[in-house]
């Protein structure tokens, strides 16, 4: 698979301060970007939880300091969006790549 890192920047929030998505930087040897994530992409369970948190805190959320089966879901979720998109901004068409479902 591709080779990149990536870092949470934080959440993403509407107006009304619903949560919209999250901000990351993605970076390979050659490449620098930073990506707004659907909130879509994670599931309902760790969506309601980071809704939760955002809304008795007055800080942002720091992904580290969460629990960690919900680390490892935001984590896994994530990765598996972030391939793709790598693939399609970074290197082209994702049809040429096995593996990869767009």
């Amino acid at each position: 698979m591709n080779k990149y890192v990536y870092q949470i920047q934080g959440a993403l929030e509407s107006d009304a301060g619903e949560l919209k998505g999250l901000r990351v930087l993605v970076c390979d040897l050659y490449n620098f970007e930073s990506v707004d994530v659907p909130i879509g992409i994670l599931d309902k369970e760790t969506i309601a939880y980071l809704r939760f948190r955002l809304k008795i805190s007055t800080e942002t959320i720091n992904i580290q300091r969460l629990p960690n089966s919900t680390q490892n879901k935001i984590r896994m979720l994530l990765g598996k969006w972030l391939d793709r998109w790598v693939l399609e901004n970074f290197y082209g068409d994702t049809k040429q790549h096995k593996g990869v479902n767009p």
